[in-house]
């Protein structure tokens, strides 16, 4: 049972993700070693005149040079395990058989398994150590023992087959124990990305319910602004509208769009703390008054001054009033130094201003809002911002006048 639950092991693969990466550039470096060390040995084999055995080196090198194909243009481990093990069984057979080099040779059969372990597959490279001590048990304790005297010595045929099956069985352990310890890193790397992904998607579900209250939150108080002016309703929905029309017309991010839209929705906030008798007033505004309309910049922002991510909106309810030639209010700033933001949103209230009706006069019709827009440009309205603005009026974006 334990036999089988180690073989089972065996046939599991460790190389997954990053460590597949890594050993197809092992498997690349182990080729360009076969490529090189097989030309060595075939121009030194061509130099000494030694036939047969020079084919097994060339082959050697090519089989090198299609290692590296496979692994770096190919990238797939299988053909490079598949021809490492046939090579390496062919090859090195052929060197114990022939007892090339004076039965030298032979002694590549102890390090070609442990190579094939530990770059292509723990499993082949035990299988290739049991082939070459199988090898060695019929040559040498065989009657065709005989065959191999004067190729190798008696001392050597008699303890060489005992030296390789204790290196067999030693590479098998440490080798198989190797794979299971892998095995067991990545089931618990899995486990552990398992984990991460699962409250990574409980964190992402709070973050869109929290994200989702948030934008219900705002809407609630932009609904709250528009209800506080009876004549204005809808205000703040219709110049976020148009806010954001213009941000994506100029290619902003979706992210910065967002927060456009937020900032728009909250521009006038600062209504809630106008009296009603001075915001719904249905006659023009005495001096005093008008002092307290635009008084809404300051409050809107003390409002969300407190909120920790609401620094941006609050830059925005405070400017949005504010002219590119430095005469609006409440601080007379001038260019670029007006939140962009605000600039945006400036814009979008007063079409907004002009595009609605209210009580002392119905909406004014768009060729008159495009000819009054056009005469502040660069007075009261950002240039660049303008005329994106416009185009998109032009356009038919936002319709004909509301009546």
């Amino acid at each position: 049972m334990k036999l089988r639950q180690h073989l089972a092991q065996l046939n599991k693969s460790i190389y997954v993700g990053e460590r597949f990466e890594k050993n197809l550039r092992g498997q690349a470096v182990f080729g360009a070693l076969g490529l090189g060390i097989g030309s060595i040995m075939t121009l030194m084999n061509i130099l000494q005149h030694k036939g047969f055995i020079t084919y097994t080196t060339l082959m050697f090198a090519l089989s090198g040079a299609f290692i590296i194909y496979c692994a770096r243009v190919l990238k797939k481990r299988e053909p490079v395990i598949v021809i490492s093990t046939l090579m390496s069984m062919v090859f090195f057979s052929y060197y114990a058989i022939s007892g090339a080099n004076e039965g030298f040779a032979i002694l590549w059969t102890t390090m070609m398994p442990l190579v094939v372990c530990y770059f292509m597959s723990v499993k082949y490279g035990i299988l290739l150590s049991v082939y070459f001590e199988l090898l060695i048990i019929v040559l040498f304790y065989t009657p065709l023992r005989a065959h191999f005297t004067g190729l190798y010595t008696d001392t050597f045929m008699n303890r060489f087959p005992v030296l390789y099956l204790t290196l067999l069985l030693s590479t098998a352990i440490s080798m198989s124990q190797y794979h299971e310890s892998v095995l067991v890193e990545i089931e618990y790397t899995e486990r552990l990305n398992e984990e991460v992904r699962r409250q990574t998607h409980v964190a992402n579900e709070r973050a869109d319910k929290l994200g989702r209250l948030s934008e219900q939150m705002v809407q609630t108080l932009a609904r709250t602004i528009d209800a506080k002016d009876k004549y204005t309703n809808g205000h703040s929905f219709r110049v976020s509208e148009y806010a954001v029309a213009l941000a994506e017309r100029l290619g902003w991010p979706q992210e910065r769009v967002d927060e456009l839209r937020h900032q728009a929705l909250l521009h006038d906030i600062g209504k809630i703390g106008i009296p009603d008798a001075v915001l719904n007033k249905p006659g023009r505004l005495t001096a005093e008054e008008f002092e307290v309309i635009k008084s809404h910049t300051d409050i809107g922002a003390e409002i969300l001054s407190g909120l920790e991510d609401m620094t941006e909106v609050a830059r925005t309810a405070r400017s949005h009033h504010e002219r590119i030639d430095g005469k609006g209010y409440p601080e007379g700033l001038a260019g670029n130094s007006i939140p962009e933001n605000a600039r945006i949103v400036a814009i979008a209230d007063a079409f907004d201003a002009m595009h609605s009706d209210r009580i002392y006069r119905k909406a004014l019709p768009m060729e008159k809002i495009v000819a009054e827009m056009e005469g502040q440009r660069g007075r009261q309205f950002d240039p660049d911002y303008l005329d994106t603005f416009l185009g998109l009026i032009r356009e038919g974006a936002f319709g004909p006048a509301n009546g």
